[in-house]
């Protein structure tokens, strides 16, 4: 498989709770934060999987989330959320994330993310390179 032509995603439907909902009648803000680690999770599964990241002292760290909010989502609705790996530069993962109900973006997200040696506290560059070779 050629790094370079494939795509690397992953997308979970997610079940809005009653717990979710704040009290403008909407899904509370801090639900999409769980939500992008729900994501994020899913696709390094596919791609890095954590336990064998751990095992080699290394762990994703998110450095920045950016979200726009469009439109609102109520307990009644069913998002779909999708995340992409959208490029790797400079050791920096970015992560592009949007949350759909029927045909419509409700909220789109971006975020940068690095390994992270747990040993030294440091992003472990060569590390990186040669478990990713998709940059």
């Amino acid at each position: 498989m050629d790094p370079a032509n494939y795509k690397y995603e992953a997308s979970i439907n997610f079940d809005i709770k009653t717990y979710e909902i704040d009290i403008a009648g909407h899904v509370n803000n801090i639900v999409y934060v769980k939500w992008l680690e729900d994501l994020r999770n899913e696709l390094f599964n596919k791609i890095l999987p954590l336990d064998h990241l751990l095992s080699l002292h290394l762990y994703p760290v998110v450095i920045s989330t950016n979200i726009t909010y469009k439109k609102q989502l109520e307990l009644k609705d069913k998002p779909v959320g999708y995340v992409s790996l959208e490029n790797i530069r400079h050791n920096i993962m970015t992560l592009k994330f949007k949350f759909m109900k029927g045909g419509d973006i409700c909220t789109f997200a971006e975020q940068k993310c690095v390994l992270m040696n747990l040993e030294k506290g440091t992003i472990d560059k060569e590390k990186f390179k040669s478990l990713t070779k998709l940059s």
